[in-house]
């Protein structure tokens, strides 16, 4: 199969498993593949991006056929399959919050400055 038609026959596949690091991602690859799951990890951007020199989580997709399955897999091989990542701020929020406190200071010296004079 080419790459081409891998690319297009996964597009349809949904997430069934988030794996916080990317250990944890193969370790479930490799549990649903042994039992003839197809899956892969997705990590796309979050792979670029490090905190504190771990790599954000990865999705494990499966094909939407395959879901519960899996799912009960990873359930009884980990003890739980964490299905949505971890909350965290968003990156516009973060830049909103930031720029919010910028201005706010602003103000507050401008203020300052006009009662001391």
């Amino acid at each position: 199969m080419s790459e081409k038609e891998e690319k297009s026959r996964r597009k349809g596949y949904v997430r069934a498993a988030y794996a916080p690091d990317g250990p944890k991602a193969a370790l479930m690859l490799h549990v649903l593949e042994e039992n003839g799951i197809d899956a892969f990890r997705k990590g796309g951007v979050r792979d670029i991006y490090q905190v504190k020199g771990e790599i954000f989580g990865e999705e494990i997709m499966v094909a939407p056929e395959n879901l519960i399955r899996a799912q009960e897999l990873l359930k009884i091989t980990s003890g739980a399959a964490p299905i949505a990542p971890p909350k965290s701020p968003s990156v516009r929020k973060t830049v909103l919050c930031l720029l919010a406190a910028f201005i706010l200071l602003m103000i507050l010296l401008f203020l300052r400055g006009r009662f001391l004079t």
